[in-house]
């Protein structure tokens, strides 16, 4: 039998990690963060109307309070229109919150009026505030808003390099398994208050875990406006593969924030993956 040695990583093993991780956070910061951008954009004024402001929203923060202690601090990725950061603060935690959407930041500013979160704009994959924090929160699939697998490498990097030491980065995606089978592209109506209507439609490309998003607005009895993106879906073991490169280990997962056991078989298919970082 022949036995396989791990040898230890030399300098010129780190310095080739690094330059991958370095081309990987170069390619995510191109088109792809482009396309996001441009998509937060486009429904940035409609965004509260999709996905309104729910009570559980507040679940978020009373489990992070299980990792951290109150007043601590988080930095939320993909911060959008303060959809999860305002439960927080109203919560008594410190919130940062990242978005590439100056439309969406905009909004953010118009329903915090007293500025309680910190709004950064900037890219989610090589972000660096030169601090870290007690949690770093990607919440709402936000890591699945990457369309390729670099760019999620990349925002793993992020996550992990802008947490604290003994912190915590708390990832929300879903379970992707009905998604991976659809053979036709599928449509979902929004309603958008007294306004209008949003038509959905989503296509899949499984080979490359790819959805292909179209989102049509009729507002205010106008000309419709389209937006377009592409997301990439992760498998729960997929994320932890992620993680392991950015150096994060998985200390639990869950399908929902009031830490139900994650099967597969919640209607909701959330998956709640929680990180800490490697010594």
């Amino acid at each position: 039998m022949t036995e396989t040695l791990l040898e230890t990583p030399t300098a010129t093993d780190t310095a080739d990690t690094a330059e991958a991780t370095e081309a990987a956070e170069a390619f995510a910061g191109g088109f792809g963060a482009a396309v996001t951008e441009a998509y937060s954009d486009a429904l940035a004024e409609v965004y509260d109307d999709i996905y309104p402001s729910t009570p559980d929203l507040e679940d978020i923060g009373t489990y992070l309070l299980t990792l951290t202690e109150p007043g601590a601090s988080v930095l939320e990725l993909g911060v959008g229109t303060g959809r999860v950061a305002i439960p927080l603060a109203d919560q008594g935690f410190e919130v940062h919150g990242v978005e590439t959407s100056e439309r969406m930041l905009a909004r953010l500013a118009q329903k915090d009026p007293q500025g309680r979160i910190t709004p950064v704009h900037g890219d989610l994959t090589t972000l660096d505030l030169g601090r870290t924090f007690d949690v770093v929160l990607a919440p709402f699939n936000v890591l699945c808003c990457a369309m390729a697998v670099d760019e999620q490498i990349a925002m793993m990097h992020a996550l992990a390099r802008n947490v604290a030491a003994d912190g915590h980065v708390v990832v929300e995606t879903f379970d992707p398994s009905d998604y991976h089978v659809q053979k036709r592209n599928e449509l979902t109506t929004y309603p958008l208050g007294d306004r209008g209507t949003m038509i959905e439609s989503v296509g899949v490309l499984p080979a490359s875990q790819n959805m292909m998003l179209q989102n049509t607005l009729f507002l205010d009895g106008g000309v419709p406006r389209s937006a377009t993106t592409v997301m990439r879906y992760l498998w729960p073991s997929e994320l932890d593969l992620l993680a392991a490169i950015a150096r994060l280990e998985l200390v639990g997962r869950y399908s929902g924030w009031r830490e139900q056991p994650f099967d597969g078989g919640d209607s909701r298919k959330m998956c709640v993956s929680v990180f800490r970082p490697l010594a």
